[in-house]
């Protein structure tokens, strides 16, 4: 989860410095942004196309692009584009909430006063996902393919163009159930690691194999069936509760201190993660699979 978020955060760091580095006197050109931005020209060319969903004008002349900004504020708030140290200081913020600090808050004010829209980089992001959203129930209804371009996949720690057959959204439309036309299985997409929706006019071929899969206890989904028994610490089953409350069912108390986790689960990444993250206070009583997948993780591990 961690990997993801770092790429998610790249994401808005991307965008968010493109709005500043477009905002000087001075255009640029695509490939100065793609040098600037550490990226393809293909990936700026998509970032155009989203700022100007949200409102933003690009002008390009000479072959230079930059933005017209037109927010009007007082001289005391014509604040420049965002410099090194800034931007080193946002990377931070994303990652965690610190106290009152003078150049958080200089960057806060800077975000809301120079915004066209007076949002965060974080609505900006989420405004972009709604976009995949529409597109992506525009197709279901039309019953044509899509390519989820530049798709990061969190198992294989690779990102890739996928094109599939979009079925339905599980219920807080965060992820698209689809049918994979490479690999002829459903699976589920996250919409949050979709690097752009791409729309084509193929109709749907497989329309017999589709399905909806059952999102799993913790996050994943699939139709392997892994017998797991697990002892649980009070701190551990509060946990539990407050993150995945519909394994509520699935528990139950010995001797009123003694909690526990039964059930079958589809996938071992979602349980493992969350046992790696409490060491000490879960005790795997069956699930030799689980037990073989957390050790084959701690092997991986390398912090020093």
């Amino acid at each position: 989860m961690a990997k993801a978020n770092s790429v998610e955060q790249q994401k808005i760091l991307r965008v968010f410095k493109l709005i500043n580095l477009l905002r000087g006197n001075i255009g640029k050109t695509v490939h100065k942004l793609a040098e600037l931005l550490q990226t393809d020209t293909r990936t700026v060319y998509r970032y155009f196309r989203l700022l100007e969903a949200l409102g933003f004008e690009i002008e390009k002349k000479y072959g230079k692009f930059k933005i017209i900004d037109r927010v009007e504020a007082p001289d005391k708030f014509a604040f420049g584009t965002f410099n090194d140290e800034e931007i080193n200081f946002m990377q931070e913020l994303f990652s965690k909430h610190g106290k009152k600090h003078l150049l958080k808050d200089a960057i806060l004010q800077k975000i809301t006063i120079r915004s066209d829209f007076h949002q965060s980089v974080n609505q900006l992001f989420n405004a972009n996902l709604g976009v995949f959203v529409d597109q992506l129930a525009s197709a279901i209804k039309h019953e044509n393919q899509v390519i989820l371009a530049d798709y990061y996949s969190l198992s294989s720690d690779s990102v890739s163009d996928r094109l599939v057959e979009p079925v339905a959204f599980n219920k807080n439309f965060d992820s698209v159930f689809a049918f994979e036309i490479e690999s002829k299985e459903m699976k589920q997409f996250k919409i949050e690691r979709i690097g752009e929706v791409q729309l084509t006019s193929k109709p749907f071929m497989y329309q017999q194999l589709h399905e909806r899969l059952e999102q799993g206890l913790f996050g994943f989904t699939g139709k392997n069936q892994f017998e797991v028994v697990l002892k649980l610490s009070k701190k551990a089953f509060q946990l539990m509760m407050e993150e995945f409350p519909d394994a509520k069912p699935f528990t139950y108390t010995k001797n009123r201190n003694q909690y526990y986790f039964e059930s079958k689960i589809p996938q071992l990444p979602g349980l493992a993660r969350f046992i790696l993250g409490l060491p000490g206070e879960i005790k795997i009583i069956e699930g030799e699979e689980l037990k073989q997948y957390i050790q084959e993780q701690l092997d991986k591990a390398k912090y020093f």
